[in-house]
C-alpha cells in the first residue's frame, strides 16, 4: 500500500523533483503526445497521452486521454485509459476511465467512477528445482 506521511500536506511534497519536474500551467489546453523518465505536473487541460515515472494532476488540472506511468496521483480530474502502477486519489480527485494498477489509495472525498478496473497481479518467479541425473 501507498504511505503518505501527512494527508493535508500540499501536492509540492508529493513531487519527487519538483526542480526538475515538467510543468504544464496556465489557463490553456494542450493536446497531443508528452513523455518523460521524470515527473509531469499538470495544471491545466492536457488531451492526448501522457507518460512519464510520475504524473502529478493538480486541483486544476484535467487531462482526459491515455496515461502510463508508475505512480499517479490525482486531485484534480482524470478521464481516460489509465495503465499505472500505483495510484493515489486525493480529496479533490476524480478518476475515470478504465484503469489498469498495482496499487490504489482513495481518500475520503476522492471519487473513482470507472467503466473498467483491472488489477495487474504481481509476477512472481517460479522455481523449479532441477534434480541431476543419477549415473546408472
Amino acid at each position: 500500500m501507498i504511505k503518505i506521511s501527512r494527508i493535508s500536506s500540499p501536492l509540492k511534497d508529493k513531487v519527487k523533483n519538483l526542480e526538475t519536474c515538467s510543468q504544464l500551467d496556465g489557463d490553456g489546453v494542450f493536446e497531443g503526445k508528452y513523455k518523460t523518465t521524470g515527473s509531469i505536473l499538470i495544471r491545466n487541460k492536457f488531451i492526448g497521452e501522457l507518460s512519464a515515472d510520475q504524473i502529478i494532476v493538480d486541483e486544476k488540472g484535467v487531462v482526459e486521454g491515455i496515461i502510463k506511468s508508475s505512480e499517479l496521483i490525482v486531485s484534480g480530474n482524470v478521464n481516460g485509459k489509465i495503465n499505472s502502477d500505483s495510484i493515489v486519489i486525493m480529496e479533490n480527485g476524480i478518476l475515470s476511465g478504465d484503469i489498469l494498477y498495482k496499487q490504489i489509495a482513495v481518500f475520503e472525498g476522492g471519487i473513482i467512477n470507472v467503466a473498467g478496473m483491472k488489477q495487474i497481479e504481481n509476477k512472481q518467479d517460479k522455481i523449479v528445482e532441477i534434480i541431476p541425473k543419477k549415473a546408472e
